[in-house]
C-alpha cells in the first residue's frame, strides 16, 4: 500500500515525547512489510534539516492559503534510507519556525500549524504523481487531514483510495479554538455550528473533527480506547463521539524498538547484559548508584523514574511516599522536567534525603538509559496511559515495572503474584494504595530466587511494532474500502 503519514513529531528529527517513537516505529515497520510509506513533518529548523542531508525539492514551491494569508511552501526531502520511509519537511518559517511546540505560542499559530501542515500533506500525492491508498493522520495536530480529506478533497480529488485513519496517542490534548477559527481554517461556518464536524460546547475542537471525519479511527491500546469510550474522566469531553464511532473506533498497542532499547548492544551502559546473561546489571547498578550519589545497602531496592513532570504521570502520588519509603531503605532515582510545582517538590525530597533520593531535572537520553539499567523496579503510577514506553524500556532493562492498572500499563504489565507475572499493579490512584504496591516489590525484592525469575520473565517480553503493524494493515485495508464506497460500515 502507499501510506501517506502526516505528524508534528517523528523520532529522532523532532522529537518532544512519546509520540515522535510511535510515528517512526510504526512507519519504519510498515515499510520493512513491503508498504511505501512517505511521512509528512513540519520543518522546525531548515538549518539542521541542511544537516540531515535534507534539500529542498526543486519546482516544489507550493502557495497554501490559511485565513486571509497565501503562504509560499518549500518541501524538503533526503534520499531515501533503502526501503526505510521516505520523509517530506513542510518548510515554512513563519509557521513553523520556532521548535516543536515553541514555548508561548498563541492558539493563532497553533492553528495556522494544523491548517498548513494538513493542506501540504494532502497536496503531495497530486504533485507526486503518487496514488495514495491511506492517509494516517497522528493526533490532534493533524486531524484536519482527514477533515480537508472530506471537505475538499471528494470523489476523484486525490489520486488513489485516500482512505483516512485518526490515531489517538493523548486525547488530553485536542486543540480548542474559538469559534470563528473555522475562517481561519477554510471551512464552511456551518461546520463550527451544531452539528457540525468542529463544533464542542461553542467553540471548534480539531479532535473532534478529525474523529468524525476519518474513516477510522483508533488510539494506541485497547485498554485506553475502552476506558476514553466508557469514562468521562479519560474520554475528556469526546467519549460520545467516540462511541458514536462503534467498531470503526479501537485500540492497537504500540511497540517499542528494540534495536534502538537493548541492553546487550546499549553503549550508554557500564556494561552489557540480556536476560540469558544478567550478570552486568549487578554493574549497571552500582555505577548508577555511584553516578548519583546513592548511599544504599546492597540489600535495599532502587526505584527509578524516568518522565515528565505532570499530574498524568502520577508524580504527585509518589512523592509524599518517599521519606517513608526511605526509611525502610528504599532509593530513587528520578529524572524528569515538566510541571514547576512537582520540580519543585522533587527536588526538596532530595535536599531533605540525600543519598536516599536523586532528582536530575531535564532530560538526558544515556542517563534514562542508565536509569532503566541500574534501578531495580521502575515507577509509572499514571493516572491515565494511552500506551506508554517506559514500561517496555523497564522490562526489556530488567525493572519490573510498578504502574496503575490503566491504558497501555494494563495491557503490558502481569503483577507478580501471577505465575507469568512480571511487574507490580495496582488499581486506585491513591498514595496509599502505590505504597502497598510498593512493599510487595520490597518483599519480593527480598526473596532474589524469585526476583531474577521476575526480572527473566519481563526481559523475555516482546512488544514489537511488526505485531502492531499488522493490526494497523487491517485498520488501513477496512479505511480504504470505506473510502471507495466499498463498505457499508464506512462513510
Amino acid at each position: 500500500m502507499n501510506i501517506l503519514m502526516v505528524a508534528a513529531e517523528y523520532a529522532p528529527l523532532a522529537k518532544v515525547g512519546g509520540l515522535a517513537d510511535a510515528v517512526a516505529g510504526l512507519a519504519g515497520a510498515l515499510a520493512r512489510r513491503g508498504h511505501d510509506v512517505r511521512v509528512v513533518l513540519p520543518c522546525y529548523d531548515a538549518q539542521a534539516a541542511g544537516a540531515a542531508g535534507f534539500r529542498a525539492r526543486p519546482g516544489a514551491a507550493l502557495p497554501v492559503r490559511v485565513g486571509q494569508r497565501y503562504h509560499v511552501v518549500r518541501l524538503l526531502e533526503k534520499p531515501r534510507p533503502g526501503r526505510g520511509p521516505r520523509m517530506i519537511l513542510v518548510d515554512e518559517p513563519v509557521v513553523f519556525g520556532g521548535g516543536v511546540y515553541p514555548q508561548g505560542a498563541g492558539p493563532a499559530l497553533s492553528l495556522a500549524r494544523a491548517s498548513l501542515l494538513a493542506q501540504a500533506a494532502l497536496l503531495l500525492p497530486g504533485l507526486l504523481d503518487w496514488p495514495v491508498d491511506i492517509v494516517h493522520a497522528h493526533d490532534a495536530q493533524a486531524a484536519l487531514a482527514p477533515v480537508y480529506r472530506r471537505q475538499w478533497f471528494g470523489g476523484q480529488g486525490l489520486p488513489g483510495a485516500a482512505g483516512t485513519v485518526l490515531t489517538i496517542h493523548n486525547l488530553a490534548h485536542q486543540e480548542v479554538h474559538a469559534a470563528g477559527a473555522v475562517h481561519e481554517l477554510g471551512l464552511a461556518p456551518e461546520l463550527a455550528a451544531y452539528p457540525g464536524l468542529l463544533e464542542f460546547h461553542g467553540s471548534v475542537n480539531l479532535m473532534k473533527a478529525g474523529i468524525l471525519a476519518a474513516d477510522r479511527v483508533n488510539t494506541v491500546s485497547p485498554t485506553y480506547a475502552h476506558e476514553t469510550v466508557a469514562d468521562p474522566a479519560f474520554g475528556c469531553g469526546l467519549e460520545g463521539v467516540l462511541a458514536g464511532r462503534g467498531a470503526d473506533y479501537g485500540g492497537i498497542l504500540n511497540g517499542a524498538d528494540y534495536e534502538a532499547w537493548n541492553p546487550r548492544t546499549d553503549r550508554a551502559l557500564p556494561a552489557p547484559f540480556s536476560a540469558a546473561s544478567p550478570g552486568g546489571r549487578e554493574a549497571c547498578r552500582a555505577a548508577l548508584r555511584a553516578e548519583l550519589g546513592l548511599e544504599l545497602a546492597d540489600d535495599r531496592p532502587l526505584c527509578g523514574f524516568v518522565g515528565r513532570l505532570a499530574a498524568q504521570k502520577g508524580l504527585d502520588l509518589a512523592l509524599p511516599l518517599l521519606e517513608r519509603l526511605a526509611g525502610d531503605g528504599f532509593g530513587f532515582a528520578l529524572l524528569g522536567t515538566g510541571d514547576a510545582a512537582l520540580e519543585a517538590q522533587a527536588a526538596a525530597a532530595a535536599a531533605a534525603l540525600p543519598g536516599r533520593v536523586a532528582f536530575v531535572r531535564g532530560f538526558d537520553d544515556a542517563l534514562a538509559r542508565r536509569i532503566y539499567a541500574g534501578c531495580d523496579m521502575f515507577l509509572m503510577p499514571s493516572v491515565f496511559e494511552p500506551c506508554g514506553l517506559g514500561q517496555m524500556y523497564a522490562l526489556r532493562y530488567g525493572a519490573p515495572p510498578v504502574v496503575r492498572s490503566t491504558g497501555g500499563l494494563a495491557d503490558t504489565v502481569i503483577d507478580a503474584d501471577r505465575p507469568d507475572g512480571d511487574g507490580f499493579v495496582f488499581n486506585d490512584a491513591r498514595p496509599d494504595a502505590l505504597l502497598a504496591a510498593l512493599r510487595r516489590a520490597g518483599s519480593l525484592w527480598a526473596d532474589r530466587t524469585a526476583w531474577g525469575a521476575l526480572q527473566a520473565r519481563g526481559m523475555r517480553r516482546v512488544f514489537d511494532w511488526d505485531r502492531a503493524a499488522a493490526g494497523y494493515e487491517d485498520v488501513y485495508g477496512a479505511a480504504a474500502r470505506a473510502a471507495g464506497g466499498d463498505d457499508d460500515a464506512g462513510r
